[in-house]
């Protein structure tokens, strides 16, 4: 009998592995073959246990899961609830935003209206009034200052009798009128002349000290630099020896009228291509568009008409 059990099992086919992967059947697919099978009792508690998940699990996991899905609607409704929007037009755009961000914009905006206006009306005042009326701000090249200190004065200064050998400026007094950011002054100061700049933009002249320093702290003596936030309407020509302009034709009518009143007759006036109105016969060089004119030569000029402002 045992010989035969053994030779029944051995012609028995191996029971097949099922596939990893492959899926498994359903728990009411069990429990319907079982009924039809019509043996209910041994299988109704594990396929109880299959057909009907653990309450008390799921009780005890729906708190967090409650909670999680709450907080996006209490977030919409704070969102609902909070302060209302409200428009503001800003520079011809309206835009909706809560009181408390509308008053941010609108802070933000006067902040940059005042920086933008404390930073433009000096370069616009000088335009509008009689007062500070003046060239708009215009740097002087490097080669013009060049030509300036290294032809043009020199070339006069070394016609008087009272200049110092191989230092033909050193001494003199010169007088920038609107010295924008300095750098006749520090040139004049470089090479022994006492040189004072008028300028009545702010930030040129802070820009112009902090760009000056290093050479007028250099600047061999007799030479000296003084940029001064002024107008230069009000400064002192009477001791003047050199006095530098660039401006333009409506600039220099009334800018000729104050030279000849104040300017001793020693002194001469170098225009930065712009002729002076009625000064041809005080023209003593022209050298690449850097014109000096000779106040000793003032008897030769023709009646002026006071400027009217």
């Amino acid at each position: 009998a045992a010989a035969a059990q053994l030779d029944d099992r051995a012609a028995r086919p191996p029971p097949r592995r099922p596939h990893p992967h492959a899926r498994r059947p359903a728990a009411h697919t069990y429990v319907r073959a079982r009924e039809s099978l019509g043996d209910m009792a041994p299988a109704e508690a594990p396929v109880a246990a299959l057909a009907q998940p653990d309450v008390g699990a799921a009780a005890a996991l729906a708190p967090p899961v409650a909670a999680l899905l709450a907080e996006p609607a209490a977030v919409a409704a704070d969102g609902a609830g909070g302060p209302p929007k409200k428009k503001v037009n800003f520079l011809g755009m309206s835009i909706s935003a809560r009181e408390e961000t509308a008053k941010k914009l609108l802070i933000g905006a006067g902040a940059v209206l005042l920086l933008v206006n404390g930073i433009g009306i000096p370069f616009v005042v000088p335009r509008l009034t009689a007062r500070y009326v003046g060239a708009p701000y215009l740097p002087m090249k490097r080669n013009a200052v060049d030509v300036l200190f290294e032809r043009v004065l020199p070339t006069w200064a070394a016609s008087r009798s009272s200049h110092l050998p191989g230092q033909p400026l050193a001494g003199l007094r010169l007088l920038d009128f609107g010295a924008g950011d300095g750098r006749v002054v520090a040139a004049a100061a470089s090479r022994g002349m006492r040189a004072v700049g008028y300028e009545v933009n702010p930030w040129l002249v802070l820009w112009s000290r902090l760009r000056t320093r290093p050479a007028l702290a250099m600047a061999p003596a007799p030479g000296s630099g003084e940029l001064r936030w002024a107008n230069a309407w009000d400064a002192d020509f009477r001791d003047v020896d050199v006095l530098t302009v660039y401006g333009i034709p409506g600039v220099m009518d009334r800018c000729a009228e104050k030279c000849e009143a104040e300017l001793p007759p020693h002194a001469v006036v170098v225009s930065h291509h712009f002729d002076v109105p009625g000064w041809e016969r005080m023209l003593v060089a022209d050298i690449e568009g850097l014109k000096l004119y000779d106040l000793s030569r003032r008897s030769q000029l023709r009646r002026r008409e006071p400027v009217v402002e």
